[in-house]
């Protein structure tokens, strides 16, 4: 997880910061939902989660990391589990546009 002193040294206003920090925490605890824009322009409304029992294949069976699977950490994204799709996502910080409470 990112600290409010990088993400405010990568250019996020500190309100913007403060929004992407309490996303990444809260999906540390639950599903949440928010909005963010894609490549594309449009708004993408997720359900997203770090919560590995919430992560759920579409073969029934829990994911499993393996080595291969994995995102690399990329400073300007949040990666996620989206809880709909049963995958992982990522998007831009830039990009977030809410986080429903």
């Amino acid at each position: 997880m990112k600290t409010k002193a990088q993400l405010v040294k990568l250019g996020l206003t500190e309100m913007k910061a403060d929004e992407v920090m309490l996303l990444e925490s809260e999906m540390m605890k639950r599903a949440v939902k928010f909005s963010f824009k894609k490549k594309d322009g449009s708004t993408r409304l997720a359900i997203g989660t770090l919560v590995r029992e919430r992560m759920i294949q579409p073969d029934g069976k829990m994911w499993e990391p393996k080595g291969v699977e994995r995102m690399p950490e990329q400073e300007l994204f949040v990666k996620f589990w989206d809880c709909i799709a049963q995958a992982w996502r990522q998007f831009n910080v830039f990009n977030l546009i809410a986080v429903e409470a």
